[in-house]
């Protein structure tokens, strides 16, 4: 077996092997967790481990601490206030003036309705973003040495009309000072622009905002959906970390006292993220893992310290909807990085997954296409855009296979002497034009389409552009095909690939074998990964074929190999003669 076959195995291993490696891995570096010797901030989650009110407009009990510890019980009236845009419903409540549902009219939700298989279907209802009984944001106030919860004090709400929007407006007394919160909602957007004044607040105030719990599933895989979830936050260096909530332990507390410009919780398609203004950004990020049903980590407790200006006012804004693209973009501060990919391999893979997205939304916006026929174009496109570099290499591949002859002759002579035997190669080398790293130029062609294909296999993982869209008699392209019609035709087209592009090729036992352990490999390991990764693979196999025969043809015109006779080639057996 020559060097080629086993470099053709490795190559196949890397394939197959790399990207399951790759994917759902931690962050780059974790958040380090809490210890003596570093300050720590106020407590960002609330002492009880249950989340905000419910939605009931009728009084409830609320549950405070007292100054000797013991618990006492009062009620509090909590009512709840409606804003409906275009394409999200707000529920807002006067407990803890927050947002306690969060509904993307705009975004089916496809979770299985509650229909028996085999006739189940899924739910078309708009998704959720937070389950019941849960808040997008729990508030507390930490003024001088006094920590208050928002949903302990009564508030009253108001809602106005304004040109830019509708804005809920929150008052109250907390610990003697005015307290007013405000919200104003910018429609299609996905966003609200929140507003906290304390009058009189004492010097080195501060809200402390906590995040959801978790995020309702609305994906036909929940499991799925929850080993997405995680907290991510942005440090003002640039670096963004990123930790699953699986990789949480509820016993301690990751605490990052670096400043942050923004933190977000996340599952695979939606996301909630808390960002500050560039001039205040949160002093502190604390992670601690919440509880966990059966080994499956779905709730966190997190939160962000917001420093009150001199003024007693704070500002930031809220992002609850979906991770798109270029929405995210838009926004600014890297946000579309909020779910990484690559997982540790981020600065490698995020380069070509941003080039990527790109040219599918710009080809999606210049042709008003289904992503099905924007993946068709797109691997077409890739193909012809490799077409001078595979034709290089692929010529450098018969160069090299007119010289095997001659190159063997010369390792069986110079066996003895290494050092003669390099020497010898490097001038055959010389004299034909090539280089010592024309054997690697050969496997070019294999090795061309591979980074993007690794950054389309991570996209198709998170990205919400794909989600439900149909193409052909595939559902879903996000998801497998149902029929596993895709995998099989992209294994068929490899295959028939390979056998054009083997034609008039010397026999070569180990070439065969890999024409034919190749497709069924990656058959067997692309049968449930997304339909629309198998079909941009498989239109890219159908693309290659014209090149594959034409250079088929150029071969069958080469002049037969050198006949290689006790160890020397003809051409020198001609000079002897």
């Amino acid at each position: 077996m020559d060097k080629r076959f086993f470099l053709a195995l490795l190559l196949t291993a890397i394939v197959i092997v790399a990207p399951p490696l790759f994917l759902n891995r931690g962050a780059r570096r974790p958040a380090g967790v809490a210890d003596s010797t570093r300050p720590i901030p106020p407590r960002l989650d609330s002492a009880a481990a249950t989340p905000s009110a419910p939605t009931a407009t009728t009084p409830s009990p609320v549950t405070v601490p007292t100054e000797q510890g013991a618990l006492t019980t009062t009620a509090a009236p909590a009512e709840t206030t409606t804003v409906q845009t275009r394409r999200t419903r707000y529920a807002f409540s006067t407990r803890g003036a927050a947002p306690i549902s969060v509904v993307l009219d705009s975004y089916p939700s496809r979770r299985p309705s509650g229909v028996a298989p085999p006739i189940r279907r899924e739910n078309r209802e708009p998704s959720e973003l937070l389950p019941l009984r849960a808040s997008l944001a729990r508030y507390r106030l930490a003024l001088g040495r006094d920590t208050i919860a928002l949903d302990t004090i009564p508030l009253r709400v108001q809602v106005k009309e304004s040109p830019s929007g509708p804005m809920v407006s929150y008052t109250g007394t907390v610990g003697g000072r005015p307290l007013a919160l405000d919200y104003a909602v910018v429609p299609d957007s996905f966003l609200l622009h929140v507003r906290a004044n304390v009058m009189g607040a004492p010097a080195g105030s501060t809200l402390l905002i906590g995040l959801p719990r978790t995020l309702r599933s609305n994906e036909p895989d929940t499991l799925d959906d929850i080993s997405h979830l995680a907290v991510s936050y942005r440090l003002g260096s640039g670096d963004i970390e990123s930790v699953s909530f699986s990789k949480l332990d509820s016993t301690e507390t990751r605490v990052e006292t670096r400043p942050s410009q923004w933190v977000a919780t996340r599952n695979k398609y939606f996301l909630v993220a808390y960002r500050a203004p560039a001039k205040t950004p949160f002093t502190a990020v604390q992670i601690r893992g919440g509880h966990r049903s059966d080994k499956i980590a779905n709730d966190v407790i997190a939160g962000a310290a917001l420093p009150l200006g001199a003024d007693g006012r704070a500002t930031f804004d809220i992002y609850a909807g979906p991770q798109d693209f270029e929405r995210l973009q838009k926004l600014g501060s890297d946000l579309d990085q909020v779910n990484p990919y690559g997982g540790f391999m981020h600065d490698l893979v995020q380069p070509f997954a941003v080039i990527v997205m790109r040219v599918l939304l710009w080809i999606k916006h210049t042709t008003q296409l289904n992503y099905g026929w924007v993946l068709v174009l797109f691997g077409v496109i890739i193909r012809l855009a490799l077409w001078p570099l595979n034709q290089s290499a692929m010529r450098t591949s018969l160069k090299m296979q007119r010289l095997q002859p001659e190159l063997q002759a010369l390792q069986k002579r110079h066996s003895d002497d290494p050092r003669k035997q390099q020497e010898a190669i490097m001038k055959v080398y010389k004299d034909h034009g090539m280089s010592p790293l024309s054997p690697l130029m050969g496997c070019l062609p294999m090795l061309l389409p591979m980074p993007i294909l690794f950054a389309l296999y991570f996209v198709f993982q998170n990205t919400i552009e794909f989600r439900g869209v149909p193409f052909l008699w595939l559902p879903d392209i996000s998801l497998k095909d149902p029929f596993y019609i895709t995998p099989v035709l992209m294994g068929l087209s490899m295959f028939f690939m390979s056998w054009i592009g083997s034609r008039n090729m010397p026999p070569n036992p180990q070439a065969k074998m890999m024409m034919y352990m190749m497709p069924v490999m990656l058959t067997v390991f692309f049968l449930n990964l997304a339909s629309g990764l198998n079909l941009y693979y498989a239109v890219q196999n159908v693309a290659a074929i014209p090149q594959q025969w034409l250079l088929a043809r150029e071969r069958a015109k080469e002049p037969a190999p050198a006949q290689v006779v006790r160890g020397v080639p003809a051409p020198a057996q001609k000079r002897r003669s």
